[in-house]
């Protein structure tokens, strides 16, 4: 029986190469991925970095009021520009990122050693205004903290006595990780995407395709029992979408490697062999899962277009759960290792992280996943069992 089922399987693995329309079509939309993302952050690194580096444009209102203050923001890469003639419906409209408004009585109550209060006015909805503000803020910050040291040391006192609680941050991350934690966690997200899409063209194709060419009827007539045909199947789509997913997980770690994308990304990264032959034993579970369900829901539905449709839908729910945990910092709770694809999201951050597996948590995500793809495999089987499977419509 597992040579007519080793049969069935090659022969729909070369009818679907010999179509390589679809065969690109699945490769193209899994291989974009990682490309996407690695463009993404690029341009997002670009684009923060070239506002970093750039000198601050800052209109001041009543720079004479505190020449001082302007002299010393000079000095730390801020261009002084004179303000708006509304600056609040300015910032709003979007002319200026920020404004710093310094009031008549500052140099009256500055000299005095009063608090003197300016104002710096900003759009919080705006997000393109976060960076400047974000400068300009740490700027006056600094320099009210050297005030402040220069007038206890000319009354013979201490500085360090107004900082009674230095603190120092230690990043306890691994070196080779703790600086590309957030692009790490796409590896999860570019995983499940090949996983649920790497063999979607493939299992519509072999099953309400072959319905809607009508060539499955006579397959079915052949003495062979139809639980053998889905599973020759089912072994054809599951080994493309292997085959689909190691590709996506290459591309997006080799594609890391590369000094050119690194200098565009300003990620560093490197991942021992080890972690990534883990990550892919990992996410296995829910590849068989994916095509699994995949096939139940092409062999139920009546046409190509209902099974496009509604496989698409399961991909969705499949991957953006893992693109939001990827975003979201949200701290893992037991029962989310019972929910397929979840689970497995957490258990590929902690290895990326080079943290220990909990041994229970993996055995329980594992079981549940491989239980769920069974089952619906089984039901797939079953469906094949009537007689209605080769039925149009």
């Amino acid at each position: 029986m597992w040579r007519t089922i080793w049969t069935i399987t090659r022969k729909e693995t070369i009818d679907n190469i010999r179509d390589r329309r679809s065969v690109f079509n699945a490769l193209l939309s899994v291989l974009m991925n990682p490309l996407l993302y690695i463009v993404l952050f690029g341009f997002m690194n670009r684009a923060f970095s070239e506002q970093a580096e750039q000198a601050l444009q800052l209109p001041v209102v009543g720079a004479e009021h505190a020449p001082n203050l302007v002299a010393f923001l000079d000095q730390y890469n801020v261009d002084i520009l004179p303000p708006p003639a509304d600056p609040a419906a300015a910032v709003l409209a979007g002319d200026v990122d920020v404004v710093l408004v310094i009031p008549e009585s500052f140099g009256a109550a500055f000299t005095a050693g009063e608090p003197a209060p300016v104002q710096l006015l900003r759009d919080e909805s705006n997000q393109g205004s976060s960076i400047p503000a974000q400068r300009a803020q740490r700027l006056l910050a600094q320099y009210g903290s050297q005030t402040a040291a220069l007038r206890l040391l000319a009354r013979g006192i201490s500085p360090e006595l107004i900082r009674p609680l230095p603190v120092v941050t230690v990043d306890v991350s691994p070196n080779e990780t703790g600086e590309a934690g957030t692009v790490l966690n796409l590896l999860p997200v570019i995983m499940l995407t090949a996983a649920f899409l790497g063999g979607f063209y493939m299992v519509v194709d072999m099953t309400a395709g072959e319905r809607e060419r009508e060539s499955l009827e006579p397959l079915l007539i052949n003495p062979v029992p139809r639980w053998a045909f889905v599973l020759g199947k089912y072994l054809t789509a599951l080994g493309f979408t292997i085959l689909a997913t190691a590709l996506a997980t290459a591309l997006f770690l080799v594609l890391l490697g590369i000094p050119a994308v690194q200098e565009f990304t300003a990620i560093q990264v490197s991942i021992p062999w080890p972690a990534i032959w883990t990550a892919v034993l990992i996410i296995f579970p829910v590849v068989v899962m994916a095509v699994a369900l995949q096939m139940l829901i092409s062999s139920y539905t009546r046409n190509v277009k209902e099974a496009q449709t509604y496989t698409q839908l399961l991909s969705l729910a499949g991957f953006m759960p893992a693109l939001f945990l990827a975003i979201l910092p949200i701290k893992v709770q037991a029962w989310m290792y019972f929910v397929p694809t979840i689970g497995q999201v957490f258990l590929i951050n902690k290895v990326m992280r080079g943290e220990a597996l909990p041994p229970g948590d993996l055995l329980v995500g594992t079981a549940v996943t491989l239980l769920v793809g069974l089952a619906a495999l089984a039901a797939a089987m079953r469906l094949y069992n009537r007689e209605r499977i080769a039925l149009i419509g």
